[in-house]
Parts: C-alpha cells; sequence; structure tokens
C-alpha cells in the first residue's frame, strides 16, 4: 500500500485536532508534519511537531515536501480584533501557504472553508472565505480541495456564546434544516477531508451534507 506523508496547518483547532489523530491512527500514512505557534507533545513517532515563526514560511521547505496539504485555519473577528487582523488568518496565510505548496509540488490541498462562501458575497465573513477559495484554485488548480462545513459540532476550548446558542437551535430544528446547512461534527470533517486526500475524485469543493456521504 502507497504511504503518503501530510502537513497540518491550524492542528490546535476543532477539526485540526481531529485531523492530526485520525492521520497519526491512518496506516496510510507514515509521516504527519504539524505547524504550531508553541511546542505540543504528541507522544506519537508519527507525527513531528514544528515551532514555526509564520511570517517566514518560507524557511521551513520540509512543511510542503508532504504528499498532502491540510489548511485549517481559522478565527474570529472578535478573537482577531480587526477585520485587517481577520484576513491576515484567513486569507493572507492560506494564500502565503498556496503558493509554497504549488512551488513544491504537493500533490493535493485541501482547506476548510465554510458553508456560503462567496467571494461576492455582501457578507465579510464569506465573502473573506469565497475570497480564499478563489486564490487557493488560483495557484493550485485541480490540486486544490476545499470542503465547507456548515454548524462545526465538538468541544471547543474557548466559549463561544453564539454559536452555542446556534448549536441548540440547530439540533432542535433538525428536521427542518436543509441537509447542506445541518451541523456537521468535526471528526466527520476530519474523516471525510482525509478520504478526499486519498481519493481521485476530479470534485473540488464538497458542501457539508457531501462530507457526510462521503464517509457512510
Amino acid at each position: 500500500m502507497k504511504k503518503y506523508s501530510a502537513t497540518v496547518f491550524g492542528a490546535t483547532g476543532l477539526v485540526g485536532k481531529q485531523l492530526v489523530e485520525q492521520l497519526a491512527e491512518n496506516d496510510a500514512y507514515d509521516k504527519v508534519l504539524v505547524a504550531n505557534r508553541r511546542e505540543i507533545d504528541y507522544e506519537n513517532d508519527k507525527i513531528t511537531s514544528m515551532v514555526i515563526d509564520f511570517n517566514r514560511l518560507e524557511d521551513y521547505s520540509s512543511l510542503f515536501e508532504v504528499n498532502h496539504l491540510f489548511i485549517c485555519l481559522g478565527t474570529t473577528i472578535k478573537k482577531a480584533g480587526s477585520k485587517e487582523n481577520f484576513k491576515k488568518v484567513d486569507l493572507e496565510l492560506p494564500k502565503r501557504i498556496a503558493k509554497l505548496s504549488a512551488k513544491h509540488h504537493v500533490d493535493k490541498v485541501l482547506m476548510i472553508s465554510s458553508v456560503g462562501a462567496n467571494a461576492k458575497s455582501s457578507n465579510f465573513y464569506t465573502k473573506t472565505k469565497g475570497e480564499a477559495e478563489e486564490v487557493l484554485k488560483e495557484v493550485l488548480g485541480d490540486k486544490a480541495f476545499i470542503v465547507r462545513p456548515s454548524m462545526l459540532l465538538g468541544d471547543r476550548k474557548e466559549f463561544r456564546f453564539g454559536e452555542e446558542v446556534g448549536k441548540v437551535i440547530v439540533k432542535a430544528l433538525s428536521f427542518l434544516i436543509p441537509k447542506k446547512y445541518k451541523g456537521i461534527y468535526d471528526y466527520e470533517v476530519a474523516r471525510a477531508m482525509i478520504k478526499i486526500a486519498q481519493s481521485q475524485t476530479n470534485q473540488q469543493v464538497f458542501e457539508s451534507d457531501e462530507l457526510k456521504k462521503i464517509i457512510k
């Protein structure tokens, strides 16, 4: 069986943590690199945690010498402090990662976006996500793959009041919500991303309900 190598950006996030765990347990992968701002001990010989300066990504070529690269970056305007800082994380950083991935000929780059992402949207959040998608496809062509999960279900470290209320509503009114917008668990998104990475699909954008179908 062919062995793959992978890099994960955003490994401390909801889906990123699940992704690292699943890659480590997946026999198809023999090397998993994780880019972090601080040291994290994963206690797994397959995983290499790299503390990096995100302003100097070009200094870490080994992160881009892999088969599959996963971008699980994301923040909130509240946490970022401003729209400008939000765009640095959700648009500019993925753009830089995409360019370096293209330079080093990464086989596939998979990025978490959001349901409703649209570069022409009047909503700042979905517009920024849509712009990031367009950049990824422009830089990487058919090597770019995008997943658009709806409301993410799972245990976050930080408490987000609005999001928690949303989860309650989503679960209570699940029978009324179109499949595309129903909540999806972090581990489901991670599992689907790994399956997409290993597949031969020509589809580049996957909505939330399609992610659920992939892992059935």
